[in-house]
């Protein structure tokens, strides 16, 4: 219920930019007994929103921190002073740690419905309340859309600059099937994977794009994101070979002059299951013939690459005659500019793209908005480069609300497919998350 009664006089400022001379007036509380907040009501809609007016509740406040010096008595004292504001979220029961547990929750596979859930059991455990935890995703999933961004800025690395080595691959989700014995119909969506070694050597993820397709279009839009945050170009990218990733590199990075060209490596696990493969299927894969033991050691360097294509041609088998045509430049090139330290497989991105694959099997028919689909992403991302932590999560997402004056910079559930769903297809219903 909205009031004007005499507190009217102190009511703060509409915080949305453009509302500075909005009318704003008591409008009812929120919270349990006991913890009781006041609500203000602005009389101007808030952007996107299709409502005359909007509420909002006053921005946190800073308290006085004891001196250093304080005896522990005194600080405790502080503490149990602070506005409650400060030890929890500004609405609702939930604290930082219930924010970063539900995102780390949906980063490792659980439905926005089902973090949510356990999100809400435990703000009514520790608030001692009847109710018990609702399930459905809005919660994580606005928590998702307001905070991601933040902890990806945080996190990520090589944000502004190149790595040694761009390690790229990609995921092709098929679309779920329709009925019983139907077949799946085309793709329900892609991810782009790019990582790299960070200084400690170990593999992570620096960047995730949600596409609708595989193709050189799609390559391009996601090498294009790579190099407009990133000046320069990388000095080698090793992808799996296919004229898409081929066409995409010489788009996004024409071959100036040669000293200056993007290094594209075929990923040389690749090559090598293609061509046991071939092998296999013609029954020459038997443990000490000549060729299929050449063929295991072909990889090691050129004189063994070059044994093994003297033993095939002596095979003079059609398939392998075609796959060595394709290759034997490929080969050629990348055995020549060989260092020691040179990578020559994507063992890494194929490890993290089967991981990121079973987190979205399961739900991808619940994924329709590109936008949101892409900041879960990202989460994901972080979480399997081993930086996901609920402690630090919530560190994190305190110290940028304390930059933000105690208000994220965007507001829940603004993220629209403005021109229908960006994924696929679908209707509203559909592409809820439950």
């Amino acid at each position: 219920m909205v009031t004007t009664d005499a507190a009217a006089g102190a009511v703060p400022r509409c915080p949305v930019p453009g509302h500075e001379g909005s009318k704003v007036v008591l409008g009812g509380r929120y919270g349990t007994p006991g913890r009781r907040r006041q609500l203000y009501v602005c009389n101007m809609p808030k952007p996107g929103s299709t409502s005359p007016y909007h509420r909002f509740s006053a921005p946190l406040t800073v308290p006085i921190p004891a001196p250093a010096d304080a005896p522990d008595d005194r600080a405790d004292a502080a503490l149990a002073e602070a506005p409650e504001e400060l030890r929890t979220a500004r609405k609702y029961q939930f604290t930082a740690y219930d924010i970063a547990s539900g995102l780390v929750s949906v980063a490792r596979g659980a439905s926005y419905a089902q973090a949510g859930q356990e999100v809400r059991e435990r703000a009514v455990r520790r608030w001692a309340g009847a109710d018990r935890g609702r399930r459905h995703g809005t919660l994580v999933s606005d928590w998702v859309e307001v905070y991601a961004s933040a902890l990806w800025q945080a996190q990520a690395p090589y944000q502004d600059t190149w790595p040694g080595t761009v390690f790229v691959g990609v995921l092709a989700l098929p679309a779920v099937r329709q009925g019983r014995t139907a077949p799946a119909s085309g793709l329900a969506f892609s991810v782009f994977l790019a990582m790299a070694h960070d200084e400690r050597g170990t593999p992570v993820v620096f960047d995730v794009m949600v596409s609708s397709g595989t193709g050189a279009a799609h390559w391009t839009e996601f090498l294009r994101g790579l190099a407009r945050s990133r000046p320069g170009r990388p000095a080698r990218i090793v992808g799996d070979g296919s004229a898409a990733l081929t066409h995409a590199v010489r788009v996004v990075w024409p071959q100036e002059r040669e000293s200056a060209a993007v290094a594209l490596w075929h990923d040389e696990h690749l090559m090598r299951q293609e061509a046991r493969r071939i092998c296999r299927d013609h029954g020459l894969d038997r443990r000490g013939t000549p060729l299929w033991s050449a063929l295991q050691r072909a990889w090691r360097s050129r004189a063994d690459w070059d044994r093994f294509t003297a033993e095939a041609a002596r095979h003079r088998l059609p398939e392998l005659d075609r796959w060595l045509a394709r290759t034997a430049p490929v080969m050629e090139r990348q055995l020549a500019a060989r260092t020691p330290d040179a990578p020559t497989s994507r063992q890494m991105v194929r490890g993290t793209l089967d991981r990121l694959e079973t987190r979205l099997t399961a739900r991808r028919s619940a994924f329709g908005n590109r936008t949101r689909t892409g900041l879960l992403l990202r989460l994901m991302a972080l979480d399997l480069s081993g930086l996901a932590r609920a402690h630090g999560w919530a560190d994190l997402i305190c110290v940028w609300l304390e930059r933000t004056g105690g208000r994220p910079t965007t507001s829940q559930r603004q993220i629209a497919d403005r021109s229908g769903p960006s994924l696929r297809t679908r209707s509203a219903s559909a592409r809820r998350d439950t």
